[in-house]
């Protein structure tokens, strides 16, 4: 088949990652999919105001909100003071050939991936969110969880045994339409909110746990997803169990907790586009739903963990989920004066998976990466290269497929300007495509694209094998460039979909005593011999500078030493050399992530109560730190509530001299582990 690479200008400024989406579903054809929006209001400049611009929103015929959204946007206006909107953003969900009627009043910061609404669920009746109404303790901190598979019935998260400390749970799904009293509504529901009072009835009802999960399970999920209360082992189960699980008897029980179990296809989607829409989706019901229990009045500190995330992005704190998380925090103490929120993520464990580069290239200094990309890959692979904008002149790129492939390659000059781009294109739909797009970090993003490795669907497929990556530059000036490869790897225990690809170097790597093998990049991360570094291998959000967001990465204690720490082989580290203003240093402390070097893991409860199990990663270090937040909180009146004594509940007491920052470690590790 004679293929040629084409410009292609048709771009919709959503972004790259959407732009893509919209070209393989112009391929497979089929009913129109609707794309969430992540908007900003801004004055629409025609004499209005931001409350008209959000009354106009609501009642667009082409635009659907979730029901959640609506009761969100409707809690924040009965407890905002005065001066209310402070800002307004929202999430709504528009069809793609509607994008262009958008008002002049919205800014879209971000597009999910697109969907086709189901049918309503009519097997569970739909919930009035707002009816909500409790009187939380304001001296009681509360825990919220978002994470994949929640045991919201095991025994660690009662307060008695038939009485739960799970002020509600959303049971998050697949988008469908609402049921209204006679027919359909245009709003969306995304899966159920159980209350606690419905909690404890199942609780009553004497029905094993295992029997209830697949109930739910049944009647929200189709049976060809994985339904993660199902199995065994569920990681949102442990994690929720390190962080506020508890005896009936111990402190921690008085600990109320909100919990998002996010849908099974934003999981096994490792990219993070479905899981970023969830995540924000789930953070706003829980900040919203902690307004309703307390009605607004002396509302008591939250503590939200955040023990899932993706790859890619800038890395600094403009990157989507980061600005979001900071936003939502900012919003918050608008709302509730003086109520205290923290989040704690796991900075991440993608150390040795080799999908990061850093070079900086001269003109006697080309860079040249192999992008291996594997056979039997059911999912669009991508890498991101970024320069600072202000250099992006005289750059050359050329991308070669794999020898025997029969595609042609692509040599560019780095554009500079937004919407320029070039697709490989078959009947089948699109092969591959490079696109370049400026950032709101200062950055010139070039983005490259890669249809599946094998058929799916009968759209195109890409060749598997080493796609050549050669990038040159004319200048005098050195340019510093980055390249990440985006996750894309199916988790375990999801039914195989997406194989990982990776970055590799002529020059090769060398043999590591830690890891017993030739793993470690030649001349050291971010080295002239090979670029591929294990700097900046942190989760996408890790650059995020809000006080109120706490990374953690993970430690192992040292054979011999009980009370020093290393960190695991798989922790994330951030940027020291070669490091562009704003990119992560590091994580801002670690906690235990593994038992030690041979017992890996650390165990906390599986699904079913009684049940116990081993999981590793700062996936786990996270809510440890959370833990110690919800102790600080409970134990410490508001009013001696600092940073210092914060710092010294999670660390200990402060250094005689501030050490510098670890890049896995951060500024140390949570004291007592």
């Amino acid at each position: 088949m004679d293929l040629h690479w084409t410009a292609a200008t048709s771009y919709s400024g959503l972004g790259p990652y959407a732009d893509w989406e919209a070209a393989v579903e112009a391929a497979e054809g089929g009913p129109p999919r609707r794309v969430p929006l992540f908007v900003r209001l801004v004055d629409p400049g025609d004499g209005t105001d931001l409350v008209a611009a959000l009354a106009q929103a609501l009642t667009l015929p082409f635009v659907d909100f979730a029901a959640h959204e609506r009761d969100l946007l409707e809690t924040e206006r009965l407890h905002a003071g005065p001066g209310w909107p402070h800002e307004v953003r929202f999430v709504a969900f528009v069809a793609r050939s509607d994008l262009d009627r958008l008002p002049a009043a919205w800014v879209v910061l971000a597009a999910g991936p697109g969907f086709v609404p189901a049918e309503p669920m009519a097997r569970f009746a739909p919930c009035d969110l707002c009816a909500t109404r409790g009187r939380l303790d304001p001296a009681v901190p509360v825990l919220a969880i978002l994470d994949d598979g929640i045991g919201y019935l095991n025994v660690r998260f009662r307060a008695g045994l038939d009485r739960t400390r799970v002020l509600g749970v959303w049971l998050q799904a697949a988008e469908r339409r609402a049921q209204g009293p006679l027919a359909p509504s245009r709003d969306i529901r995304m899966g159920r909110v159980l209350t606690a009072a419905e909690i404890d009835a199942q609780l009553a009802s004497g029905l094993p746990e295992a029997d209830l999960y697949r109930q739910a399970n049944r009647a929200l999920y189709p049976r060809t997803e994985r339904a993660a209360t199902d199995r065994r082992v569920t990681h949102g189960t442990h994690v929720l169990d390190l962080a506020a699980g508890a005896r009936f008897a111990e402190p921690m029980a008085a600990v109320p907790i909100l919990a998002v179990q996010l849908p099974p296809a934003s999981i096994r989607e490792s990219a993070g586009r479905r899981m970023a829409a969830h995540l924000v989706q789930g953070l706003r019901w829980c900040l919203a739903e902690l307004l309703r229990q307390s009605d607004g009045i002396a509302v008591p500190p939250l503590v939200v963990n955040l023990s899932l995330g993706s790859l890619g992005g800038p890395g600094d704190a403009s990157e989507f989920l980061a600005e979001w998380l900071a936003y939502e925090v900012s919003r918050h103490a608008r709302l509730a004066p003086g109520a205290e929120v923290r989040v704690t993520g796991a900075y991440g464990n993608a150390r040795l998976s080799r999908l990061v580069a850093r070079a900086e290239l001269r003109i006697d200094r080309p860079l040249r990466l192999d992008w291996r990309v594997l056979p039997d890959d059911r999912t669009s692979s991508f890498l991101e290269l970024r320069v600072e904008s202000t250099l992006a002149r005289g750059l050359r790129l050329r991308l070669t497929p794999p020898p025997a492939a029969g595609r042609p390659p692509l040599t560019i000059d780095w554009p500079g300007v937004s919407g320029q781009g070039w697709r490989l294109d078959t009947p089948h739909g699109p092969l591959a495509a490079v696109q370049a797009v400026p950032e709101a970090s200062g950055q010139l993003l070039l983005h490259l694209a890669l249809a599946p490795t094998v058929a799916f669907g009968g759209l195109a497929v890409a060749p598997p094998g080493r796609w050549q990556v050669d990038i040159a530059t004319t200048e005098n000036e050195p340019v510093l460039l980055t390249a990440k490869v985006q996750r894309d790897d199916t988790p375990f225990g999801h039914p195989p979909f997406g194989r990982q690809s990776w970055l590799d170097h002529p020059e090769g790597w060398v043999w590591e005593a830690q890891s017993h093998s030739y793993t470690a990049p030649r001349a050291g991360s971010g080295g002239a011999d090979c670029p591929v570094t294990r700097e900046g291998t942190h989760v996408a959000f890790g650059g995020a500078d809000d006080p109120g967001v706490v990374l953690v990465g993970a430690a192992r204690p040292v054979p011999g030493q009980p009370a020093a720490s290393r960190p695991s082989l798989y922790a994330a580290e951030g940027v020291v050399q070669l490091r562009r203003p704003g990119e992560s240093l590091g994580p801002a402390l670690a906690a235990r992530g593994d038992d030690g070097a041979v017992l890996t893991g650390v165990r906390a409860a599986g699904t079913l109560t009684g049940s116990q199990a081993r999981l590793a990663g700062s996936s786990m270090a996270a809510p440890a730190v959370a833990r110690r937040l919800l102790d600080y909180f409970r134990t410490v009146p508001q009013g001696r509530r600092t940073p210092a004594a914060e710092r010294a509940a999670l660390l200990g007491p402060a250094p005689a001299a501030s050490p510098p920052v670890d890049p896995q470690l951060g500024a140390g590790v949570l004291a007592g582990t």
